[in-house]
């Protein structure tokens, strides 16, 4: 019957249509919002050693930059220095009517500096920000929890975004020397 050859081939032009999509998404860097980011190894980003950085906030911060510049943990001599300095803040953000608060903003600011090892000067520098909110309940626990979160979030966002500002500083250096 007509109708049926219709909506075959409607099917067919639907499930081609989504086929080209993921592959043309596939190819211009896609990757999922969530579930895990899985790093390629880069020789000139496993070259760079993160300094310490102080607070748990820091350690998260720094734990997510050297899995994420050398994932493959390759043994590598070290040409650089970063060096990160944080900023956390936490204030109220809505208030209930008795005068609690009911949710808290969180908000990160990051400063970086990469240097020649051995070198004093700075070869580049940058920012990274991260703010978000979270509910405040009655249940402490539960505050809890969604600060630390918030916490692990926002080591997360930063590293990315320094991990991100390092490739387009180290591809440009590239360039210049070709």
């Amino acid at each position: 019957m007509w109708w049926r050859s219709r909506a075959s081939a409607r099917g067919r032009s639907h499930r081609g249509a989504a086929l080209l999509a993921a592959a043309l998404l596939g190819g211009c860097g896609f990757h999922p919002l969530y579930g895990e980011h899985r790093y390629e190894f880069d020789r000139d980003l496993a070259t760079v050693k993160v300094d310490p950085i102080p607070e748990r906030l820091g350690q998260l911060t720094a734990l997510n930059l050297r899995d994420s510049f050398n994932p493959a943990n390759a043994q590598v001599e070290y040409r650089y220095q970063l060096s990160v300095i944080m900023q956390a803040a936490r204030a109220d953000f809505a208030i209930r009517a008795d005068g609690t608060a009911s949710r808290q903003l969180y908000q990160v600011n990051a400063g970086w500096r990469l240097t020649v090892i051995g070198a004093s000067q700075a070869t580049a520098s940058g920012t990274a920000r991260f703010s978000t909110s979270f509910d405040v309940g009655d249940n402490e626990y539960a505050t809890i929890v969604a600060g630390q979160d918030a916490q692990k979030r926002a080591a997360r966002e930063i590293s990315e975004q320094i991990r991100t500002q390092l490739i387009l500083f180290l591809r440009r250096q590239e360039a210049a020397q070709s």
